[in-house]
């Protein structure tokens, strides 16, 4: 059998079955070396002009048995990889199978809804609102928000007209365009509009290594192309010498105890995805905990806890160079360290933030879940340390990642991202803790001490408010199950902890989208001392 490599173009042939409508078939050839799984989609949705109607599968004719008609699901970037691989020749056979359209009409997962769309929706009918109106032109910007005025984010980020809020979905972040955000030096001149462009579609996976460092905020401003280069360079020596430095210390109890409680949590940490299967001792597996020892050796005051290599494992496989990879996990932790702090008082902030939300959004469903004993939402502490990373397959967990950091404001270094941390104040064994379910079971406040305004998008979950919408759209993707099925806390967590890594990300993303954008329109923050930060 011929290896895909072997294969510069291939030829597609696709059947479109739609119920008793006879068949439509469509042809076209690409080149296996740059068509993901996300590019196959949409040159799909142009050949059958599916932009109205995007609930369908696909799959491929399997060659193992040639006298039968067998076909695959195709569902990600490696299933695409696997059909292109196993040809005996350079042609792929496809199938799209068109399902009944829904109630409503499905959007392209990473399209903001505007208030609008969502009235007529069944998601947010008028009577379910969770949100009021207000007559404030729409904003559908989540960028700029921290050490910015809501004017500000309209004045660079907002729509003019709701024809533009509502246009068709945009596919991914390519080359092409990402250079259009780059002036003639190769300096990024237009970071503000590069994250809402992100927000909107993502980003092609062959782009990923490039837009993620930016994402992720490792470059200072106006760094040129060739200085980009250099500073990944000298950023990715000191890497090294971090990494020598405990290297040198092979024996010690500090380094061991460590190493132990990386180990652990590498060996289990999205094994079954291609970059990390195989071999305990893989090359991919030693760069992982290499760069969490480092860290935490590095960083005394946080040293290592479980759940990073959660953040960790998805930066590495993108980046797929170690001391790259450090440096945009020394990036993101800067705004996620506290979330491993052992005050607990980022996580504690941002439960009572998620709480009020939901209090507010569905007060049915928060009536039930106070009655059952889960008003408390443990069951989603491992939602709010990790970004929602362990509930979605891996490949959507990527798309999550960085449509999430790019609801963020940019907030490049003033010089460099540092690579290590403050050192204790006195010498003392590092600590080593686990995270999951440490959040005390504290006495739950009364539903007064919630308070009533949402907080505004600067304090709103940290300064992360995408993320507890996010949040809420999954509560509320799964609210009658647990209303219909009576489930307590520890039965709703139980139910949770079966769909890891298999929740829906296109039905979430929408609906999060959806009521961020009424959140954002409708102006309902206002000031409350008991929900900021601390």
């Amino acid at each position: 059998m011929a290896a895909a490599e072997e294969w510069e173009v291939v030829r597609v042939r696709v059947k479109k079955c739609e119920g008793l409508m006879p068949p439509e078939f469509r042809s076209f050839a690409v080149d296996p070396q740059i068509t993901s799984f996300e590019v196959l989609q949409h040159i799909l949705i142009r050949a059958f002009d599916l932009s109205s109607r995007k609930n369908f599968t696909i799959s491929y004719l399997s060659l193992e048995k040639p006298s039968q008609e067998v076909y695959l699901s195709l569902q990600s970037d490696w299933d695409l990889d696997v059909a292109f691989s196993s040809l005996s020749r350079a042609q792929l056979q496809l199938k799209v199978d068109i399902k009944p359209l829904e109630d409503s009409p499905l959007l392209e997962e990473w399209d903001i809804i505007s208030p609008k769309d969502v009235i007529g929706s069944e998601l947010l009918t008028p009577e379910k609102r969770p949100f009021p109106s207000s007559p404030l032109p729409l904003t559908q910007s989540i960028l700029s928000q921290v050490g910015r005025t809501l004017s500000r984010m309209q004045q660079v980020l907002s729509w003019s007209s709701s024809e533009e809020a509502t246009k068709p979905f945009k596919p991914p972040l390519s080359d092409a365009e990402f250079h259009t955000y780059l002036n003639h030096e190769g300096q990024l001149c237009r970071p503000e509009e590069l994250r809402l462009r992100i927000y909107h579609g993502g980003v092609e996976p062959a782009l990923r290594k490039v837009v993620w460092r930016y994402l992720l905020n490792v470059y200072p401003d106006g760094l040129t192309g060739q200085e980009r280069l250099d500073y990944m360079k000298q950023k990715s020596q000191e890497y090294e010498a971090l990494k020598a430095s405990w290297r040198s210390q092979e024996g010690s109890e500090e380094l061991e105890a460590v190493r132990g409680a990386v180990v652990k949590d590498v060996l289990r940490t999205d094994r079954q995805h291609p970059y990390y299967a195989g071999s305990e001792d893989g090359p991919h597996l030693a760069a992982l905990r290499d760069l969490l020892t480092t860290y935490a050796l590095s960083h005394p005051r946080v040293s290592y806890c479980q759940g990073m290599s959660d953040i960790a494992s998805p930066i590495l496989a993108v980046m797929d160079n170690e001391g790259h990879a450090y440096v945009c996990f020394c990036g993101a932790m800067r705004r996620l360290e506290a979330n491993f702090r052992a005050d607990g008082r980022a996580m504690s902030l941002k439960f009572r933030h998620l709480k009020l939300l939901l209090r507010r959004a569905d007060p049915e469903f928060y009536a039930y879940l106070r009655r059952r004993g889960a008003h408390g939402l443990l069951f989603c502490y491992r939602w709010l340390l990790l970004e929602l990373k362990r509930e979605f397959a891996f490949d959507d967990a990527l798309r999550l990642l960085e449509v999430v950091w790019s609801s963020l404001p940019p907030d490049p270094p003033e010089t460099e991202v540092p690579l290590s941390g403050e050192p204790l104040a006195s010498p003392r064994p590092l600590l080593v803790r686990p995270c999951w379910g440490e959040a005390d079971e504290e006495e739950e406040e009364g539903e007064e001490d919630l308070g009533e305004p949402l907080p505004p998008p600067q304090e709103f979950g940290m300064g992360n408010p995408f993320l507890l919408f996010l949040c809420l759209a999954l509560l509320l993707e799964h609210r009658d199950h647990i209303m219909g099925g009576r489930l307590d806390h520890n039965e709703t967590a139980m139910h949770f902890d079966r769909l890891v890594r298999r929740q829906d990300l296109r039905r979430v993303a929408r609906r999060a989208k959806a009521l961020f954008a009424e959140y954002l329109q409708s102006e309902v923050w206002g000031a409350n001392p008991s929900l900021a930060a601390p």
